[in-house]
Protein backbone atom coordinates (compact mmCIF):
# COMPACT_ATOMS: atom_id res chain seq x y z
CA UNK A 1 0.00 0.00 0.00
CA UNK A 2 1.37 3.33 -0.91
CA UNK A 3 2.58 5.80 1.99
CA UNK A 4 -0.43 8.49 1.46
CA UNK A 5 -3.13 5.61 0.81
CA UNK A 6 -2.21 4.37 3.96
CA UNK A 7 -2.01 7.34 5.86
CA UNK A 8 -5.75 8.29 4.53
CA UNK A 9 -6.92 4.67 6.15
CA UNK A 10 -5.31 5.51 9.64
CA UNK A 11 -6.85 8.98 9.77
CA UNK A 12 -10.30 7.37 8.87
CA UNK A 13 -9.99 4.32 11.40
CA UNK A 14 -8.95 6.98 14.19
CA UNK A 15 -11.56 9.91 13.86
CA UNK A 16 -13.89 6.56 13.58
CA UNK A 17 -13.03 5.23 16.98
CA UNK A 18 -11.47 8.35 18.77
CA UNK A 19 -8.64 6.65 19.77
CA UNK A 20 -6.20 3.72 18.39
CA UNK A 21 -3.51 1.91 19.08
CA UNK A 22 -0.27 1.46 16.99
CA UNK A 23 -0.72 -2.20 17.36
CA UNK A 24 -4.19 -2.33 15.90
CA UNK A 25 -3.60 -0.17 13.45
CA UNK A 26 -0.33 -2.14 12.05
CA UNK A 27 -2.77 -5.03 12.44
CA UNK A 28 -5.53 -3.34 10.31
CA UNK A 29 -3.23 -2.06 7.68
CA UNK A 30 -1.44 -5.80 7.51
CA UNK A 31 1.96 -3.12 8.21
CA UNK A 32 4.57 -3.00 10.58
CA UNK A 33 4.53 -1.09 14.03
CA UNK A 34 7.46 1.23 12.73
CA UNK A 35 5.92 2.05 9.45
CA UNK A 36 2.81 3.08 11.40
CA UNK A 37 4.71 5.53 13.88
CA UNK A 38 6.17 6.87 10.92
CA UNK A 39 3.09 7.25 9.40
CA UNK A 40 1.79 8.95 12.31
CA UNK A 41 4.69 11.46 12.92
CA UNK A 42 3.42 12.44 9.78
CA UNK A 43 0.36 12.89 9.73
CA UNK A 44 0.75 14.97 13.22
CA UNK A 45 2.87 17.03 11.41
CA UNK A 46 0.33 18.14 9.18
CA UNK A 47 -2.44 18.51 12.10
CA UNK A 48 -4.29 15.81 11.11
CA UNK A 49 -4.18 13.98 14.33
CA UNK A 50 -2.35 13.78 17.80
CA UNK A 51 -0.15 11.38 18.79
CA UNK A 52 -0.86 9.68 22.33
CA UNK A 53 0.43 6.97 24.97
CA UNK A 54 0.98 4.07 22.54
CA UNK A 55 -0.89 5.37 19.59
CA UNK A 56 -3.14 8.43 18.30
CA UNK A 57 -6.15 10.53 18.28
CA UNK A 58 -8.20 12.54 16.95
CA UNK A 59 -7.59 16.01 17.00
CA UNK A 60 -11.15 17.14 18.50
CA UNK A 61 -10.40 14.44 21.05
CA UNK A 62 -7.38 15.02 22.41
CA UNK A 63 -8.30 16.30 25.92
CA UNK A 64 -10.46 13.51 26.69
CA UNK A 65 -9.22 10.36 29.00
CA UNK A 66 -7.33 8.06 26.89
CA UNK A 67 -8.47 4.00 27.01
CA UNK A 68 -6.67 1.82 29.17
CA UNK A 69 -5.26 -0.13 26.60
CA UNK A 70 -3.53 2.22 24.81
CA UNK A 71 -2.35 4.25 28.38
CA UNK A 72 -0.84 1.04 28.93
CA UNK A 73 2.04 0.78 26.46
CA UNK A 74 3.52 3.67 26.14
CA UNK A 75 6.77 4.16 27.93
CA UNK A 76 6.35 0.79 29.25
CA UNK A 77 9.81 0.48 30.55
CA UNK A 78 9.79 3.84 32.25
CA UNK A 79 6.66 3.16 34.01
CA UNK A 80 7.97 0.26 35.47
CA UNK A 81 11.05 1.58 36.91
CA UNK A 82 8.88 4.06 38.41
CA UNK A 83 6.81 1.35 39.63
CA UNK A 84 9.61 -0.58 41.43
CA UNK A 85 11.13 2.46 42.99
CA UNK A 86 7.29 3.82 44.28
CA UNK A 87 6.94 0.21 45.81
CA UNK A 88 10.27 0.08 47.74
CA UNK A 89 8.59 2.85 49.73
CA UNK A 90 6.31 0.69 51.44
CA UNK A 91 6.77 -0.57 54.30
CA UNK A 92 4.64 -4.25 55.78
CA UNK A 93 1.64 -3.83 57.81
CA UNK A 94 0.58 -0.54 55.79
CA UNK A 95 -2.40 0.84 54.36
CA UNK A 96 -2.07 2.42 51.25
CA UNK A 97 -4.20 4.27 48.11
CA UNK A 98 -3.40 3.45 44.72
CA UNK A 99 -5.29 5.16 42.02
CA UNK A 100 -6.21 4.08 38.23
CA UNK A 101 -3.02 4.95 36.37
CA UNK A 102 -1.25 2.61 34.57
CA UNK A 103 2.13 3.52 36.03
CA UNK A 104 0.55 2.83 39.88
CA UNK A 105 -0.99 -0.66 38.85
CA UNK A 106 2.51 -1.87 37.56
CA UNK A 107 3.67 -1.75 41.40
CA UNK A 108 1.93 -5.10 42.13
CA UNK A 109 4.01 -7.29 40.80
CA UNK A 110 6.40 -5.36 43.98
CA UNK A 111 4.36 -6.00 46.70
CA UNK A 112 2.81 -9.46 46.03
CA UNK A 113 4.56 -10.54 49.19
CA UNK A 114 4.55 -7.95 51.51
CA UNK A 115 3.20 -8.71 55.10
CA UNK A 116 -0.26 -7.22 56.50
CA UNK A 117 -0.30 -4.92 53.87
CA UNK A 118 -3.76 -3.74 52.38
CA UNK A 119 -4.17 -1.58 48.63
CA UNK A 120 -7.29 0.21 48.67
CA UNK A 121 -8.54 1.04 44.50
CA UNK A 122 -10.66 1.79 42.46
CA UNK A 123 -7.98 -0.28 39.90
CA UNK A 124 -10.18 -3.07 38.42
CA UNK A 125 -6.73 -4.72 36.95
CA UNK A 126 -4.75 -3.69 40.53
CA UNK A 127 -7.96 -5.82 42.17
CA UNK A 128 -7.12 -8.95 39.11
CA UNK A 129 -3.45 -8.57 40.01
CA UNK A 130 -3.60 -8.81 43.39
CA UNK A 131 -5.95 -11.57 43.86
CA UNK A 132 -3.88 -14.29 44.24
CA UNK A 133 -0.59 -12.78 46.59
CA UNK A 134 -0.52 -12.04 50.33
CA UNK A 135 -1.78 -8.44 49.93
CA UNK A 136 -5.37 -7.35 51.02
CA UNK A 137 -7.77 -5.61 48.73
CA UNK A 138 -10.13 -3.62 49.07
CA UNK A 139 -12.25 -2.18 46.41
CA UNK A 140 -14.14 1.31 46.24
CA UNK A 141 -16.81 0.38 44.30
CA UNK A 142 -18.81 3.00 42.38
CA UNK A 143 -20.02 3.94 38.60
CA UNK A 144 -17.56 1.43 36.43
CA UNK A 145 -15.40 3.49 33.31
CA UNK A 146 -15.41 0.68 31.45
CA UNK A 147 -12.33 1.92 28.99
CA UNK A 148 -10.51 2.80 31.41
CA UNK A 149 -11.51 -0.14 33.99
CA UNK A 150 -11.88 1.98 36.78
CA UNK A 151 -14.87 3.04 39.29
CA UNK A 152 -15.41 6.66 39.96
CA UNK A 153 -18.54 8.47 40.90
CA UNK A 154 -20.12 9.61 44.84
CA UNK A 155 -20.09 6.31 46.13
CA UNK A 156 -16.28 5.68 45.51
CA UNK A 157 -15.63 9.25 46.86
CA UNK A 158 -17.87 8.14 49.90
CA UNK A 159 -16.02 4.85 50.44
CA UNK A 160 -12.56 7.02 50.51
CA UNK A 161 -13.87 9.24 53.06
CA UNK A 162 -14.72 6.81 55.31
CA UNK A 163 -10.70 5.01 54.85
CA UNK A 164 -7.39 6.73 56.65
CA UNK A 165 -4.31 5.61 54.76
CA UNK A 166 -0.93 5.81 55.36
CA UNK A 167 0.52 6.26 51.69
CA UNK A 168 -1.30 7.26 48.31
CA UNK A 169 0.42 6.64 44.77
CA UNK A 170 -1.57 8.29 41.59
CA UNK A 171 -1.02 9.47 38.33
CA UNK A 172 -2.57 11.58 35.69
CA UNK A 173 -1.92 13.05 32.13
CA UNK A 174 -0.14 16.00 32.81
CA UNK A 175 2.23 18.21 35.06
CA UNK A 176 2.88 21.96 33.79
CA UNK A 177 6.08 23.51 34.00
CA UNK A 178 4.82 25.06 37.18
CA UNK A 179 4.35 21.61 38.72
CA UNK A 180 0.67 21.43 38.54
CA UNK A 181 -1.07 17.98 38.16
CA UNK A 182 -4.02 18.09 35.69
CA UNK A 183 -6.33 15.59 33.96
CA UNK A 184 -8.94 15.15 31.44
CA UNK A 185 -11.07 13.27 33.20
CA UNK A 186 -13.21 15.55 35.54
CA UNK A 187 -14.62 12.10 37.55
CA UNK A 188 -11.02 10.55 38.64
CA UNK A 189 -9.50 14.02 39.38
CA UNK A 190 -12.47 14.49 41.74
CA UNK A 191 -12.11 10.84 43.38
CA UNK A 192 -7.98 11.59 43.51
CA UNK A 193 -9.03 14.95 45.41
CA UNK A 194 -10.67 12.60 48.26
CA UNK A 195 -7.90 10.10 48.18
CA UNK A 196 -5.82 12.99 48.94
CA UNK A 197 -7.33 13.73 52.10
CA UNK A 198 -7.34 10.32 53.55
CA UNK A 199 -3.77 9.27 52.89
CA UNK A 200 -0.84 10.84 55.37
CA UNK A 201 2.03 10.48 52.29
CA UNK A 202 1.01 11.39 48.98
CA UNK A 203 3.47 10.08 46.14
CA UNK A 204 3.27 11.01 42.40
CA UNK A 205 3.89 8.76 39.71
CA UNK A 206 4.69 10.23 36.07
CA UNK A 207 7.11 9.31 33.01
CA UNK A 208 9.11 12.38 31.56
CA UNK A 209 6.42 12.18 28.46
CA UNK A 210 3.45 14.47 30.87
CA UNK A 211 6.19 17.01 31.60
CA UNK A 212 4.73 20.34 30.19
CA UNK A 213 1.26 19.09 29.35
CA UNK A 214 -1.72 20.87 30.82
CA UNK A 215 -4.93 19.59 30.91
CA UNK A 216 -8.29 21.08 31.91
CA UNK A 217 -8.94 19.75 35.66
CA UNK A 218 -6.53 20.55 38.07
CA UNK A 219 -5.82 18.33 40.71
CA UNK A 220 -3.03 20.01 42.73
CA UNK A 221 0.81 21.59 42.73
CA UNK A 222 3.51 18.83 43.34
CA UNK A 223 4.66 21.70 46.38
CA UNK A 224 2.16 20.09 48.40
CA UNK A 225 2.99 15.97 48.02
CA UNK A 226 5.85 14.47 49.80
CA UNK A 227 7.27 12.74 47.15
CA UNK A 228 7.27 12.54 43.60
CA UNK A 229 8.96 9.59 41.38
CA UNK A 230 10.13 10.13 37.47
CA UNK A 231 12.15 8.80 34.88
CA UNK A 232 13.40 12.15 34.54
Amino acid sequence: MENLARQEEILDYVKTHKFASVAELAEMLYTSQATVRRDIEKLEAKGALKTVYGGAVAVEYEKEPIPIYIRDKENSPKKEKIAAAAARLIKDNSTVIFDSSSTVRRMCKYIKSRKGLTVVTNNLRVCSELKDSDVKVVCTGGTLVQKRECFVGHFAEDFIRRIRADMLFFSSQGISDTGDVTDSSEEEIALRRVMLDAAKEKYFLFDSSKKGKEYPFLLCNVSSLDGILSDD
